[in-house]
């Protein structure tokens, strides 16, 4: 099935990063299925019309986000209508549940241009919106193409990522998955894997892997596809496998996992789903071990992927933002020698940190992070990029210097990353020893 989605907003065409794209992307393909195309349009009647008729020309389902609102720019159900030449109609209890929306939050004046949000495509189906006014609709219908006519499937969402989300989960991901249950009668069954890699370059990887790559080529199943993606310093090596015998696109999955783990070995953190928050906080878990934190240069970055993950609150104690010189000192008890002789960047002060954190809190585990993340403030001797961590616990204190390269946000990414790797195989070497 060829899927493609049009995201609309002015905002995506001026350096928003697309985040709606992302998240339907990696679903889709947790579902078996992969995104033909993505095309980022403009709030305009003619940008819009164009992206339409090409999505219904080319592919059978197509899904709209963003558009849905109440303002003048805010097109999207228009414009699909216009193209399909339906017509619109307002639909009284979308119409009810927009007026109970702002009533439960005790607006009394309910802007009569939220009313537009009610006009839905004749023949669509009302998806409803749970966390905002404007509902999403799906309208299957037949788009001609010279004289054949094809059976395609349309989905208009809103652009709020939470509510494009809420909505894509309750109707969206049901629709797909009957969709699997029908191709798999027809052509066979589709698997996918995605292993998350850290501490080596997507170059590296691709080296490594070459020789599973070469003898996929000549496998038995029908279908095997790989693809590699860095961001931060993960690298995401995607695979998939399809075929007619589903034990056979199993096993071969299963054999694929197994051969990247022997070569990549503690590279690979995670798979699918998880994220390096998400396995140090499994592990942190297992091994009953608690964590706090000391941050210079990340700003708190470490402290908000940690807690992003439900029950957090059982193993991460606290951490400190100690931007500057003075909050270093008093709520960490670095020395002020140790600041002047040796500077706020250098491994003496990322040691006094990680012990100070550690006194504070009484985790079992310090990490704490200082470094230059640019773009000023760098030197010859002390460059943009150089980042020193600290770990404490109750046996040691250590310290590791690193060398990162991007901008600001990439060197702080990358930081945050490596404090959470670190943390990750220690926490492994514990499982380790206790075999």
């Amino acid at each position: 099935m060829k899927i493609e989605l049009i995201c609309t907003g002015s905002e995506l065409l001026t350096g928003r990063v697309n985040t709606n794209a992302a998240y339907i992307g990696s679903r889709l393909l947790a579902l078996g299925f992969e995104l033909y195309s993505v095309t980022d349009v403009w709030d305009r009647e003619h940008d819009l019309l164009c992206a339409f008729k090409r999505a219904f020309k080319r592919s059978e389902a197509i899904i709209v986000t963003g558009g849905l609102g109440p303002t003048f720019d805010d097109i999207t159900v228009e414009i699909a209508a216009k193209c399909l030449r339906l017509k619109l109609y307002t639909n009284k209890k979308v119409l009810k549940s927009i007026k109970d929306y702002f009533l439960s939050r005790k607006v009394d004046l309910i802007p009569k241009i939220n009313a537009k949000q009610a006009n839905i495509i004749d023949g669509a189906k009302v998806l409803e919106n749970r966390l905002g006014t404007a509902p999403g609709q799906m309208l299957r219908f037949e788009f001609k193409d010279g004289k054949t006519k094809h059976k395609k499937t349309l989905f208009l969402l809103p652009g709020p990522p939470k509510e494009m989300s809420s909505i894509f989960e309750s109707e969206v991901v049901p629709f797909f998955k009957n969709c699997v249950v029908g191709i798999k009668k027809v052509v066979g069954i589709r698997k996918n894997e995605v292993l998350h890699i850290f501490g080596i370059s997507e170059s590296a990887v691709a080296e490594m892997i070459r020789p599973v790559l070469e003898e996929a080529k000549f496998g038995v199943c029908k279908s095997v596809e790989f693809g590699i993606i860095a961001n931060a310093s993960i690298v995401d090596l995607k695979f998939s496998v399809s075929g007619t015998n589903e034990n056979l696109v199993s096993e071969t999955i299963k054999s694929l996992r197994s051969r990247f783990d022997d070569i990549l070995k503690d590279y690979i953190f995670g798979a699918n789903n998880d994220t390096l928050a998400s396995v140090v906080g499994r592990l942190l878990l297992e091994n009953r071990k608690t964590i706090s934190l000391a941050e210079s240069c990340t700003g708190g970055k470490i402290a908000a992927m940690v807690t992003d993950i439900q029950g957090s609150s059982l193993y991460f104690k606290n951490s400190i933002v100690a931007y500057s010189n003075e909050s270093k000192i008093k709520f960490l008890e670095v020395k002020k020698e140790t600041l002047m002789k040796f500077g706020a960047v250098s491994p003496e002060t990322a040691e006094e940190m990680a012990k100070g954190v550690l006194k504070l809190s009484g985790s079992d585990y310090a990490f704490s992070v200082t470094g230059i993340a640019g773009p000023d403030g760098g030197t010859k001797e002390k460059p943009v990029g150089l980042v020193y961590v600290g770990f404490s616990d109750q046996t040691k204190t250590k310290s590791f210097k690193f060398n990162f390269t991007g901008e600001r946000n990439d060197i702080r990414e990358r930081s945050a990353n490596t404090v959470l790797d670190l943390l990750r195989k220690k926490l492994i070497s514990l499982k380790a020893n206790d075999h």
